[in-house]
Parts: structure tokens; sequence; C-alpha cells
């Protein structure tokens, strides 16, 4: 797998930054996100997965391809007749130019397929409990060359020349794991969603792989249609509520403006929080990396002095930088309420936001929403598991326990307000029947997306 961003060298990061496959996928990115944005009817959409499927295929034969000659390579054999022809000046003789290639493919296929993401998130409304329960099975992987490829999108063209009806290939994605497409019908203005599952050879029994993926399949739908246990090895359930989304992402917005003439910006969230946003581009224009590195972290400093949470409790961040693609249940950044190319900027690392909060805030929140709570992270903890368990949230008869990846996205990423997320908990702790690791819904969610 290849590292992450701030796990490579400097020297190696700006290379795939300045690498031409790298650079064309930006432009690339930032026009599918606008033509997204303008998709209205099912013929809309059936145009613009095709065009996105077949960049996506393209990068992914490339990488192949160049896995297959660095391989070589490092056999001490040369590049074959066959090698593809190489999208940078490097030398071709050396397998690191190959590997330069299949890591730069790497990213440009997570930025391609969180368009997709975004694509998903728009044909379910924006829908959180359909991407939660259907992302509860292993990440789909590379599509090209894979087995039943062919099948999946002569399902595809089937149904759009027979009914005109819009499929949504799953494994284009990087949030859906659960069942092989989705066909929509439309409905007056709406659609019904349909889960399938395709094979290549309808007249085979089902082996136990495919008894296993139905039943998990319909355990996915029992989960939307009536709160029942999602499928997949850890507990939950999903729970609705009628409390209506509220976040302050505005705030990220103006930050951003700023940021771009400033090449970085701090500033206060509300609910205990600070915000650093930083426009890489902008920021190279100004000073060198190392300047940019500091400036960065001194602004961060500084945030959180204005927050006032320095020193208050236990205080913990997340940053955006090579985090596409990477979290299923995360909102893509290309259905973030901001302009197609910040979006963008966001998706290729061009720009990058911090959001840091301290545990005292939270559990202030709670008490002031009549909840006793204890923070149950390790002080001396650095790096925290997306499944880790954080909070521990009480009633007298009840205990509810918020894993990582919840409060990373709600409250830092999507940057929620806080009175209104220790609502939800409550709500959560008053229901029946939401388990010990509810997912919460809110109401009109739809409306906080582009």
């Amino acid at each position: 797998m290849p590292s992450l961003l701030n796990a490579m060298p400097l020297e190696r990061t700006n290379r795939i930054f300045l690498h031409p496959v790298h650079q064309e996928g930006v432009g690339t990115v930032a026009q599918l996100i606008k033509d997204l944005r303008q998709c209205r009817s099912a013929e809309d959409y059936f145009t613009f997965q095709q065009g996105l499927l077949a960049k996506v295929l393209a990068v992914q034969e490339y990488r192949t391809a160049c896995r297959r000659v660095a391989k070589l390579l490092r056999q001490g054999k040369t590049v074959p007749a066959d090698a593809p022809e190489l999208r940078s000046t490097e030398p071709a003789g050396s397998p690191e130019t190959w590997e330069l290639e299949i890591d730069v493919c790497e990213r440009v296929d997570r930025q391609l397929r969180s368009v997709a993401d975004a694509l998903a998130w728009r044909m379910f409304n924006y829908d959180r409990r359909v991407i939660i329960a259907l992302s509860r099975n292993q990440p789909p992987g590379q599509m090209a060359g894979k087995e039943g490829l062919a099948a999946e999108l002569a399902f595809l063209a089937e149904w759009w020349r027979e009914e005109r009806r819009f499929v949504l290939l799953h494994d284009l994605t990087t949030c859906l794991s659960i069942g092989d497409a989705t066909s929509f019908k439309e409905v007056g203005s709406e659609y019904e969603a349909y889960l399938h599952e395709i094979k290549s050879d309808t007249s085979r029994k089902p082996d136990r792989r495919t008894v296993k993926q139905l039943r998990r399949q319909r355990m996915a739908e029992e989960a939307i249609r009536s709160g029942g246990p999602l499928p997949g090895k850890l507990p939950g359930r999903l729970v609705q509520l009628d409390i209506p989304y509220k976040t302050h992402l505005d705030l990220l917005g103006r930050s951003f403006e700023l940021a771009r003439r400033r090449g970085v910006q701090g500033m206060k969230v509300p609910g205990g929080r600070s915000l650093v946003t930083t426009d890489i581009v902008r920021g190279y224009e100004l000073w060198s990396e190392q300047e940019l590195i500091d400036r960065t972290a001194a602004e961060h400093l500084q945030a959180t002095k204005r927050a006032r949470i320095l020193g208050k409790g236990q205080l913990v961040y997340a940053r955006t930088d090579d985090m596409v693609a990477r979290s299923p249940t995360m909102p893509p950044w290309a259905i973030y309420p901001l302009s197609p190319e910040l979006c963008t900027r966001l998706i290729a690392d061009y720009a990058m936001f911090i959001v840091t909060m301290s545990s005292d805030s939270v559990l202030a929140a709670l008490d002031d929403a009549g909840l006793a709570a204890e923070c149950v992270l390790p002080l001396d903890q650095e790096v925290i598991d997306s499944e880790q368990v954080v909070l521990r949230v009480h009633t007298r008869t009840r205990t509810i326990e918020l894993r990582w990846v919840e409060m990373q996205h709600r409250l830092l990423f999507e940057m929620a307000d806080l009175p209104t997320w220790a609502r939800s908990v409550k709500q959560l702790l008053d229901a029946d029947n939401t388990g010990r690791h509810p997912w919460p819904l809110f109401t009109d969610e739809w409306q906080v997306w582009a």
C-alpha cells in the first residue's frame, strides 16, 4: 500500500504533485464536480457515470501495466516492448520511475472515485442511512480486470436500453460495498432505489460466498427500513432523530476565502473548537515549503488559544490532508457546500484544514443536555483507530458508546453544532432498542450538502 503523504519525504510528495497524471487529474476532477452538480435527469446521471467510469478504468489499467513493468525491472529484466508509454520524463529503466507512476495512479484513482462517492450521496438524496448500511463490507477493490466487470457493464447497459433507468455501479465508488448496483426508478420528481447482485452465470447454484452476500444485503436493507442491526462484525443500529442537522461549515468557506489571499487562516469555531485552513498553492507562492509548515503550526497554536481550549482537557484534532476516499462513511469533499474549485483542492491536497476540539467542551455540552459522560481516550495516545470507543455517555439505566469515526466526522470534519449534537446523544439515550453503538441520523441533512 502506498505511503500516506505525511509519511513521505517532501521531495517525493512534490514529485507526485508535479506529475503530469496528477496535474491532469486535478483538472478532470474539477470539471467532474461541476458536471455532477448540473445533473438532473436519469440521462444526465447515466452519461456522467459513463464518462467517469472510462476515466477510472483508464487510470487503473495504466497502474496495472506499470506494476508489471516495475516487477520485471526488480527481477533484473528490461522494460518489455509492450510497456505503456511513460507519462513523465523520469528514466524508463529505473523501477523507482514505475513505482512513482503506481503511487500517482493510486492517488488519482481515489480522487476520481471520491467523485463517484459524491454521485452516490446525491442519488440517495444525501441519506446517510444508506451510505452507512451499504458500506459495512470489505472495501471494493480495483474494477479494471475484475471478474464479473463485463456482466456489470452489460447489466447497466441493458437497464438503460430497455427501461431508461439509471444504474449506479457500486464498485465505481469507495463507499458502497454491499450489493453490486442500485437501479433508480423515476417516480415523479424523486427516485425509488432497488439493490441488485449481479452474477456472470445466473444458471450456477449460489455458493457459500453468494449466500453470505445476500444475507448481508438483506440485513442492510432491514437496517435502512426499520433500524435492524447493521451487517458486519461491529455492532450498530441506525437511529432516526427528529432534530434538524446544523453545522458551522459556513465558517469553513469563509476561512478558505481568507486563506486564498493569506496562505493560512485560523479562527475559532463555536463549541470549543479551532479551525485552521491552508491554501497550499497560495502558501507556496508566499513562502518556502518549510515556512508554510511552520506558519500553519503557528496559526494552529494561535487559533487554539483564541478558542480558549489550550490546556483544557484532552485536545483531539483531525486534518484533511490525504483523507480522500479513505473512510467509506465520511461525506466526500465534492458534496461540501464549497465551490467546485475548492472541493477539488481538498480532494487533490492543494488545500487542507485542521479542526481541534477539547474534551472539556464535549463533556460540558453533554452536561448541559443533562447527561453524564466520560472521555475514555488514553492521555498518551497519539493515533486513534476509527472504530475505537472514545466517549461513554450515561443515564441511570443506559450507557451508549461513541466511536472515534462518528466524533471525527460529525464534530471535526463536518463541524456539527455542538449543542445540536449533544441533543442528539440525549435523544439516542431516550430512544428504545438503539443498542450500545447507535448511529444518529438527523432530519433535513440534505440541506447541508451541495
